[in-house]
């Protein structure tokens, strides 16, 4: 099955939202996707026939690049197309001058880590009780990938 990368749309913010609910112990909710997509880069991994796979939002400041919210579809988890959302992303920020990207990761979350680190990214440090939820917190290490 082909896929592909393109910008991210408010037709897309559905989808997305639906992917965010069951992808994360503390989801955004509606109004944060909206107020991400209106200030900061989102972009949507989609098979041929526009059914998303995942989505990524990326910040930039000078610089600088903050991965700040990643997911794909459950259903289409461990097919690599994790790596390959990061890939492009590294690959489409890079060209625009980023030096340093960040990103804060669960501490649970083995297999993401697994990646991030496969992909050239370091552990930085550890944030405190950076993630909230129903169930308490947890702490989030925070890593970078240097240019």
């Amino acid at each position: 099955m082909t896929s592909y990368f393109r910008d991210m749309s408010a037709a897309d913010l559905a989808a997305v939202f639906a992917i965010e609910q069951v992808s994360h112990p503390s989801p955004w909710p509606m109004r944060g996707l909206e107020e991400s997509l209106a200030a900061h880069k989102g972009i949507v991994l989609c098979d041929e026939n526009e059914r998303l796979l995942g989505y990524a939002f990326v910040q930039k400041i000078v610089d600088e690049a903050h991965l700040l919210d990643i997911a794909i579809a459950p259903s289409e988890r461990g097919k690599g197309y994790g790596r390959l959302l990061m890939l492009h992303l590294m690959e489409s920020v890079m060209t625009t001058g980023i030096s340093l990207w960040f990103l804060e990761v669960r501490a649970s979350n083995t297999g993401a880590i697994g990646l991030y680190t496969a992909l050239g990214f370091n552990e930085m440090g550890l944030r405190r009780n950076y993630y909230r939820d129903a169930q308490g917190s947890e702490d989030a290490v925070l890593m970078a990938y240097t240019v």
